[in-house]
């Protein structure tokens, strides 16, 4: 009887063994799983941003500066050299430039330079400078209107 014993307790410890080690892949399936939902969930809200900020730059017609300031009005944030953005914390809320809270992501409305029609470029980033979504934004005046 005590010569079976030591193997009892090797098959018990192998088992124990295997249990943890499916146990930790597990976890680490899941913390890859949690880190790419909520990439996802980002790209999806930098989405309805860019889309909303580019149609009310569409919507108010007129040159660039316009249309950042109509932008401005309604999602907020400031200009600095000819660039409107909007800085944004990890759950969406708007932060100010101050420096008072950690940005997490910046819509910015680019213009672009090429003098004719008036466009740009409404990016959605990450405070490591991934961009998750860059959306080019155009329009058209028919006798001065949009």
């Amino acid at each position: 009887m005590r010569g079976k014993a030591p193997l009892a307790l090797m098959e018990q410890l192998v088992m124990v063994l295997v249990f943890a080690l499916a146990a930790a892949l597990c976890v680490q399936a899941f913390a890859v799983s949690d880190r790419i939902s909520e990439t996802a969930a980002a790209r999806d809200r930098a989405v309805q941003l860019a889309q909303s900020a580019a149609e009310i730059m569409k919507s108010c017609g007129g040159d660039m500066v316009q249309a950042q300031s109509a932008a401005m009005e309604r999602l907020g944030g400031q200009r600095s050299q000819g660039v409107w953005y909007v800085l944004y914390d990890r759950d969406w809320n708007e932060v100010s430039d101050d420096g008072s809270k950690e940005a997490a992501y910046r819509l910015e409305g680019l213009p672009d330079s090429d003098g004719g029609q008036p466009k740009g470029e409404i990016r959605v980033s990450e405070e490591n400078g991934e961009t998750l979504i860059s959306l080019p934004v155009a329009w058209q005046e028919v006798n001065g209107h949009a």
